[in-house]
């Protein structure tokens, strides 16, 4: 047996532990971290001689990244589907469509993602689609996967009619006769789903397969993924087969809460490459759909309404009796939380789940937090709340938030993207993309909540009060998410101890111009010791 399985060295090493800042060698044994420090200590160690190395020639190395909040099941499935991303006209996403309607069999469903309907002045509807793809129903999640386009062959096959009712939580786009035009917003989309023809367990363990290495490029070694319970049979399929490389804090939604309780399954089942993680709600919608929950009506609203305050997904009473639940059987509460109304009732709910967790052991989190009031910030610490945000929505959303929600409520009354405020109020930051929404592409999101700007783009930073440091926004990728995960005394450092997750990046990241972060090639990356991406 050796005593030693790999050393990496000639590296800049960035451990994030306190006790050692940096060192040149990191010595590995049985996917863990053996020891930190010089060449020559590392080389003192037993077995050495016998243990392969691994040359980084002078790269920076620093703890695995770990992105604190993706849905890796839809990203992996959108690979599959008509990209719609950058749409800047209503023709050119039809365009798009109608290459794919081209290619596939009549009748077929045809899949998509990505338009914003914000670069078209308004909403599409259903004959825009019927136009391109007559042969096929057609279902298209919005950028922010909180709308779907639909035409009228999908509209049909769900059974909907003038007659049905918005859901609780949803609404449906009308035409002049009261019959659905096409738009299914927030809770809505469930009367479209127990139509769709679903990717099978096969086809989204084979997505999943072909995503992962996109991942690694990316210098990711672990993620928290939101999933159904399908995604999460994909993951667990693919670790029983040792194919899953990327380790996944899953977070599945709240109607499986029963089902858990009910076998004895908490927070924490799994092992280190696949556990279950807190339960996941989604309380509101989103800013660009203006569904997201809001105390006072958007400044400007899309369809010209001036009562237009979003929508809550949940009706208050259920959603707090879900959350005890949640609580009851052993796990935290992750909330998806955009407009300032609904990130006051997560955090009245938290404040309700802490009284029944008396010893605290819990760890609950509130998701996006875009909007917040002065008065609800300091509540995170007092609560212990991890923000758990993504700062590539502050930059692909600052015009939209501006125009919508106005400065008054962004910084007078009230707090926007507010990830330095957040933390400077004691706050635990964990720090993610969002994908399929954004791209999974953590030094993006470095960044993004540095420069509170987009790639490229000349004006100053936005609210730049929020700006963070890059040692903060490192972090936030590293230390944050293990946090949320209850896995900091293994995770987010380069320690004894600690799992040999390692993110290898070309140039020192603490010393670029910000300009240059989103642009640092990944030159490895590490999981378990092992290398799953090298160029």
């Amino acid at each position: 047996m050796k005593t030693l399985d790999l050393i990496i060295h000639n590296a800049k090493v960035y451990t994030l532990d306190p006790a050692q800042p940096q060192a040149e060698a990191v010595a590995i044994r049985d996917g863990r971290v053996l020891a930190v420090g010089s060449l020559a200590e590392i080389k003192a160690l037993d077995g050495a001689a016998r243990a392969d190395s691994f040359d980084l020639k002078g790269a920076t190395l620093i703890p695995g990244l770990n992105d604190a909040h993706t849905h890796l099941n839809m990203w992996a499935q959108s690979l599959q589907q008509v990209n719609l991303v950058g749409a800047q006209t209503l023709a050119e996403a039809l365009e798009r469509v109608k290459v794919r309607a081209a290619s596939v069999p009549a009748g077929a469903w045809i899949f998509g993602a990505g338009w914003d309907q914000n670069y078209w002045g308004g909403l599409p509807d259903r004959a825009a689609l019927d136009r391109v793809a007559p042969n096929h129903p057609v279902a298209l999640d919005s950028r922010d996967h909180h709308l779907v386009w639909v035409n009228s062959q999908a509209i049909a096959l769900a059974g909907v009619t003038a007659s049905t009712p918005d859901p609780i939580g949803g609404e449906l786009t009308r035409d002049a006769q009261g019959e659905p035009d096409g738009i299914f917003k927030e809770t809505a989309v469930g009367l479209l789903r127990r139509a769709m023809v679903q990717p099978g367990p096969a086809e989204e363990e084979a997505a999943l397969t072909a995503a992962l290495p996109l991942a690694h490029r990316a210098g990711l070694t672990a993620v928290h993924t939101i999933e159904a319970a399908s995604g999460f049979t994909a993951l667990q399929n693919l670790h029983a087969q040792g194919k899953l490389t990327l380790r996944a804090n899953v977070l599945l939604m709240n109607p499986v809460i029963g089902e858990l309780a009910e076998i004895g399954i908490r927070q924490g089942f799994g092992d280190n490459m696949l556990k279950l993680g807190q339960i996941k709600f989604f309380l509101d919608g989103t800013l660009g759909s203006q569904t997201a929950a809001m105390f006072d009506p958007y400044s400007v609203d899309l369809a010209g309404r001036s009562d237009n305050t979003g929508l809550l997904r949940m009706e208050r009473e259920d959603f707090l009796k879900q959350v005890q639940a949640a609580v009851a059987a052993g796990f935290g509460i992750a909330v998806h939380v955009i407009g300032d109304r609904a990130a006051w009732l997560g955090l009245e709910a938290i404040e309700e789940a802490r009284a029944a967790d008396p010893n605290g052991g819990l760890r609950h989190r509130l998701e996006h937090v875009q909007l917040l009031r002065r008065g609800d910030l300091g509540r995170f610490a007092k609560l212990k709340v991890i923000a758990s945000v993504q700062p590539t929505h502050a930059t692909t959303d600052r015009d939209h938030a501006d125009h919508y929600w106005g400065e008054e409520r962004l910084t007078r009354s009230g707090y926007g993207y507010a990830y330095k405020s957040l933390l400077q109020s004691g706050a635990r930051l964990a720090l993610g993309s969002d994908a399929p929404v954004e791209q999974i592409d953590p030094l993006k999101g470095i960044f993004a909540a540095v420069a509170r700007k987009r790639e490229g783009e000349d004006r100053p930073a936005w609210l730049p009060q929020e700006r963070l440091s890059i040692e903060e926004a490192v972090r936030g990728f590293t230390e944050g998410p293990a946090f949320a995960a209850h896995d900091e005394h293994q995770r987010g450092r380069i320690a004894p101890g600690f799992l040999a997750d390692f993110t290898a990046l070309a140039q020192d990241i603490f010393s670029l111009p910000e300009a240059e972060i989103p642009t640092n090639p990944v030159v490895a990356t590490f999981v378990g010791g092992q290398a799953v991406f090298s160029l």
